[in-house]
């Protein structure tokens, strides 16, 4: 029998999220599982596997099928062999990587495509993961809403990263200056599907370009409590062999911080490209 019969996705909340069953990842993906795993991401924006067993090299490889690992600089390195995976770890003793609702950064001119994230390590209790839908963010909002934001664009940088982790030597920021704001759509279209997603984050996006200061924040300000309406999340518990894949183009996520044992990650990062409208 086929890789790809075996497969079965199961929806695990109306606007996002399903996880997948019937394949072992470390015995290797053929073209036909790839595809059914592919159209699964781009249906339901992010993916899990549980009780996997792959090793980095399998994990570098799954990614590379899906696009050009790309290495996020202001994390570790996993390990010294590795140029383009990332090691997240923490004990619960400092600020957890993500612990603010975001799309990963943003601030790049070509933002990620998305993430493969292994967990190794994970707590007892605590350190679950959620996402939200920017799609079901989108067309919940009244038609002149998304009239309005249609034709917006914002600027999006790391200034808030460098102010949340500046000395606390958990992501490398090494005070150098924050590089150029890069401008993207507020609503963009996923280039694969076609729909349109929000796209400002608190992490990253800074203000919306031709406002005033007090329209801008208002305006993003409302976007971002939005954005966090529980009916356009899933939450994800870890274990130890669980696996996530997450399509960033359409997506937040929020690592919750009340954990206080060891969680340890490995993450691969995919090239993406410039949003457009």
């Amino acid at each position: 029998m086929s890789i790809s019969n075996s497969i079965r996705v199961e929806q695990l909340a109306p606007a996002i999220g399903a996880e997948i069953t019937g394949i072992d990842l470390a015995a290797g993906v053929d073209d036909a599982a790839f595809g059914r795993i592919h159209d699964a991401l781009m249906a339901h924006q992010v993916i899990f596997f549980r009780d996997q067993t792959i090793n980095p090299d399998q994990q570098m490889a799954l990614a590379e099928r899906f696009g050009k690992p790309l290495y996020s600089k202001k994390l570790k390195h996993y390990g010294d062999k590795y140029d383009s995976m990332s090691l997240l770890e923490n004990d619960g003793s400092k600020v957890a990587v993500g612990s603010i609702w975001h799309a990963d950064n943003t601030d790049f001119e070509e933002p990620p495509l998305g993430s493969l994230l292994f967990c190794e390590v994970a707590p007892r209790v605590g350190g679950d993961t959620i996402w939200a839908s920017m799609y079901a963010a989108y067309e919940a909002l009244s038609e002149p809403t998304r009239n309005f934001l249609d034709g917006l664009s914002a600027l999006h940088d790391n200034s808030n990263v460098q102010r949340r982790y500046a000395g606390k030597e958990i992501l490398k920021m090494d005070g150098t200056d924050v590089a150029m704001p890069a401008e993207h759509p507020v609503v963009h279209r996923h280039p694969v599907t076609g729909r349109k997603a929000l796209f400002v984050n608190a992490n990253y996006t800074q203000r919306i370009v031709g406002m005033s200061d007090i329209e801008s924040r208002h305006i993003l300000q409302m976007l971002y409590e939005h954005c966090q309406r529980p009916e356009f999340q899933v939450r994800f518990r870890w274990h130890s062999g669980s696996l996530a894949i997450w399509d960033n183009r359409c997506t937040q996520h929020h690592a919750l911080d009340d954990y206080n044992e060891l969680r340890r990650m490995r993450r691969v990062q995919l090239a993406g490209s410039k949003p457009m409208r």
